[in-house]
Parts: C-alpha cells; sequence; structure tokens
C-alpha cells in the first residue's frame, strides 16, 4: 500500500482528535458522576392531643313586621334581651360581634301570585364563651328568649402554638427515621435536608345540630357539653441527601 505524503499526518492527526474527544466524554461522565446528587424523599406525621378551653357559637334574630321600622324594633327588642342574657355571665363585649346585619322585604304566594306580606329585619352575631364550665348555663339562660336560633357550637383550644410545634417535632422525628431504615437498607447513609414542607391539621370542634329556641320549651335538667379531646396533627415532608 502506497501512503501518499502528508497522508500518515493527516492519519496522526486524525487519531489525536479521536482520542482528545474520548478523553472529554469520560471527563464529562465522570464529573457528571461525581456531581450527582442521590436524594430521598419522606413524610412522617405526629399528633398531639389537647383539650378544648374556649366555645363559639352564632345566635341569630329574624322578625317579620308591616314596615321596616316595625321589624327593626321588634328584632332589637329580642337582640337587647340576648345581650342582656349573655351579659350576665363572664363573657367580655370584645367577645360579642355582629357578624350580619340585614334588612329585606318579605313575599309570599297568593294564587300563583307573589304578594308582599312585610319586611324583615335580622341580625346575628357571634358569641365566645371563655369560661366552659358556664357553658351549658349561658346556653340554658338563651333558651328563655323565644324565637332565636343557636347553632355551630364550636369547641376550640384558644392557644395551639405550643401543641402544633410538639406535633412538628414529632413528625420530623418520624420522617428522618424511616428516611434512615431506607438509607440503611440501600448501604447508603443520611445527609442534610434539601427541602422541608409542612401541611398540619388542626383539631375539628364539636359542633351539635343547629336549635331553635323557644321559651315555652321546659328543660327539667341543665344543658351538658362534654368537651372531650382534640387532636393536633402536623405532616412533614423531607427531601434528604443520600451519601455513600
Amino acid at each position: 500500500m502506497t501512503i501518499k505524503p502528508g497522508g500518515h499526518m493527516k492519519t496522526k492527526r486524525l487519531a489525536i482528535l479521536v482520542l482528545s474527544l474520548s478523553l472529554i466524554v469520560l471527563l464529562s461522565s465522570c464529573m457528571a458522576t461525581r456531581d450527582l446528587v442521590r436524594t430521598i424523599q419522606v413524610s412522617g406525621s405526629g399528633e398531639v392531643e389537647l383539650k378544648a378551653d374556649i366555645a363559639s357559637f352564632s345566635i341569630q334574630v329574624s322578625e317579620l313586621g308591616k314596615t321596616t321600622k316595625e321589624a327593626q324594633a321588634l328584632a332589637n327588642g329580642k337582640m337587647s334581651s340576648i345581650l342582656q342574657a349573655l351579659r350576665s355571665f363572664p363573657i367580655e363585649d370584645k367577645d360579642i360581634t355582629t357578624t350580619a346585619l340585614a334588612l329585606r322585604p318579605s313575599y309570599k304566594w297568593v294564587d300563583n301570585q307573589q304578594v308582599l306580606e312585610g319586611q324583615v329585619a335580622s341580625q346575628s352575631l357571634n358569641v365566645i364563651v371563655r369560661d366552659l364550665p358556664s357553658l351549658g348555663l349561658v346556653i340554658d339562660k338563651l333558651g328563655e328568649i323565644s324565637g332565636i336560633t343557636l347553632n355551630s357550637i364550636l369547641l376550640d383550644k384558644d392557644d395551639k402554638s405550643e401543641a402544633l410545634d410538639e406535633a412538628r417535632e414529632k413528625a420530623v422525628a418520624a420522617a428522618l427515621a424511616k428516611a434512615e431504615v431506607y438509607a440503611r437498607s440501600a448501604g447508603m447513609q443520611v445527609g442534610a435536608p434539601i427541602s422541608i414542607s409542612e401541611s398540619s391539621v388542626l383539631p375539628v370542634p364539636y359542633e351539635p345540630r343547629a336549635m331553635k329556641m323557644m321559651a315555652s320549651e321546659s328543660y327539667d335538667m341543665a344543658t351538658e357539653i362534654p368537651t372531650g379531646t382534640m387532636t393536633v396533627r402536623s405532616t412533614i415532608n423531607l427531601l434528604l441527601e443520600l451519601r455513600k
């Protein structure tokens, strides 16, 4: 075989070029492997039980009159009785809040026709009771007022921050313990956390059905409202580094 002048040099240059490209690919592969971050994602939950120390509920008054002024007078009189009943207990004014106030016409159907029957005045209050032992007595006192609606009695904890912090600590510990099991089974070690996210579930308050309170109803016994216990739950999601 005859090699043309300069052919040997071109072959040598081509070989060097191929070798250089191979080295570049090899180095890039090594760097990619070295920079690869191995991770594991786990979740953990923690729960803490606590007892309620406050209760809240809403009261609605709705009165029908021939005129708006008459309806307002009826509603204001009934609301005055409600406020007087509430203030006979250790309930502060800051814990009695008006949540709705409305005036509207009221219609009824007569012979398939809509006929104005009068005007309606309504008002709603939200009440917080901080002395739970007196809650049943408050309900009984309000039950002496005819034609009011009381609903959504919610039992809750005023300050849940300490319990929630404890639940978070338990959730993190549970997630880390789970990560250690997975890493050990794979011949790895758990490194530093890369990200942490949380979803927390607060207690579901006790909520009895709505009740229509009429003065004609007789109460043989005082109302009892067991508080029971509630659960604060925190769920933590951890993204952790894995090491050899």
